[in-house]
């Protein structure tokens, strides 16, 4: 078995031969220039995406605006939706009805709905695979360490259909606040530890402004960054 700091390592291989192999690499506009820019060019097919942050925080609306941006490509998207958050209204808003044509929604009830969710993707040729959210499931079913071992299997499965189906793998999940030893208590994602042993690229979004539908996104592997982006009845784009 291997060890988890050589997980990564090797998913990483796995991608890097995918690439070599004749998979080039595409990229899904998030709709926002700055946001791109900050993910090196758009969401990746080949990887695995982890969106996190509290609620609020535009998560969601950035996977609409995800599968909006997809689905007028002429792609396919899955959106997996384990919390009830899916609104087809919503994405009709951004683009338009006849992007749900292209849409195969997945209401997960369990943690095995969401695994054999993955099939489904595989079977449809999607682009793009959205679960929103990882862990919710998960946190019902599981505990303790049981909890991590079966979080990490199912984002080791979801890398292995991110590389060799070449799509783009998006994973939404929540923060929690954790206490430190000085007794003031810290934002982590929840599971962070095992979830970034898998995922290819972490940001974290925040809720900057209410008013204003202003929100912050903060870049933790790889590279470092931040950027800034607007969320509006059209989805996410640029700050005025």
């Amino acid at each position: 078995m291997l060890r988890a700091a050589n997980k990564k390592v090797a998913l990483h291989s796995i991608h890097k031969k995918g690439v070599q192999n004749g998979n080039a690499l595409a990229f899904i506009s998030t709709g926002s220039r700055s946001l791109d820019a900050l993910l090196g060019g758009g969401v990746r097919t080949g990887m695995v995406t982890d969106v996190f942050g509290a609620s609020g925080a535009g998560k969601t609306q950035l996977c609409f605006s995800l599968c909006a941006s997809c689905t007028k490509s002429g792609w396919r998207a899955v959106f997996v939706d384990t919390a009830g958050t899916f609104r087809p209204e919503r994405v009709s808003e951004i683009a338009d009805r006849e992007v749900l044509d292209r849409i195969t929604f997945v209401r997960a009830l369990h943690t095995q709905d969401q695994i054999a969710a993955l099939e489904k993707a595989w079977d449809s040729g999607a682009r793009l695979v959205i679960v929103d959210t990882l862990t919710s499931l998960f946190s019902a079913e599981y505990s303790g360490p049981s909890r991590h071992v079966a979080v990490m299997s199912h984002l080791r499965q979801l890398g292995m259909l991110a590389i060799t189906a070449d799509c783009a793998v998006v994973v939404t999940n929540m923060i929690r606040n954790a206490p430190t030893e000085t007794g003031v208590s810290l934002e982590r994602e929840f599971l962070g530890s095992s979830v970034s042993l898998y995922a290819h690229m972490r940001l974290k979004l925040s809720l900057e402004d209410p008013s204003r539908g202003w929100f912050h996104a903060e870049a933790l592997q790889p590279p470092a960054g931040t950027a800034r982006f607007a969320i509006t009845s059209k989805g996410v784009h640029e700050r005025d």
